[in-house]
């Protein structure tokens, strides 16, 4: 019993892992996406402590300096909303991989199982599972992981960068 549950259990493990290595290129490009929004997400904040910094210390402001405040805005935009899209076309390949590994354990198993439920139960136990973990990995998992970096990111930041006083 012990065995047959590890089993099923690596089934949906099984097929996010052949999932992703299906679509390499997507997966590659969601977490290209992922790293390169958090990395743009800190531009910005850095750029406008140098202005900030400049124009307290009574150097005027330059168009050069603006539109690169603004390049880092679009950039990092740009990159989240690119990551947000790969998450979900990522999330309806994961999606995709589960349904079908479950519609395979569902023409396995023998009908007096399926006899004693009502099949609209199974029906809706099959695609409400399967409804959670694509919201899981869309706007769960993914998001966190990024959100989680982006924190430390900027606490290493917070740390390493010299304060006003030291200047």
């Amino acid at each position: 019993m012990k065995n047959r549950k590890k089993s099923e259990q690596n089934g949906v493990f099984a097929a996010i892992r052949m999932a992703a290595g299906a679509h390499p290129v997507l997966t590659a490009g969601t977490l290209l996406c992922v790293a390169g929004s958090v990395g743009a997400s800190l531009v910005p904040p850095l750029l406008l402590a140098r202005i900030i910094d400049r124009l307290t210390a009574g150097i005027p402001l330059t168009v050069q300096a603006v539109l690169l405040y603004f390049g880092s805005l679009a950039l990092e935009g740009g990159l989240s909303s690119a990551q947000e899209s790969l998450l979900v076309l990522f999330g309806q390949k994961m999606t995709h991989a589960l349904r079908s590994e479950m519609s395979r354990k569902l023409t396995r198993l023998p009908a007096s199982t399926l006899v004693d439920q009502n099949p609209g139960e199974v029906a809706a136990r099959f695609s409400g599972d399967v409804d959670t973990v694509e919201a899981l990995f869309t706007s769960g998992i993914i998001s966190m992981v990024a959100d989680a970096c982006r924190i430390l990111s900027i606490i290493c930041l917070l740390y390493t960068s010299p304060s006003p006083r030291d200047s």
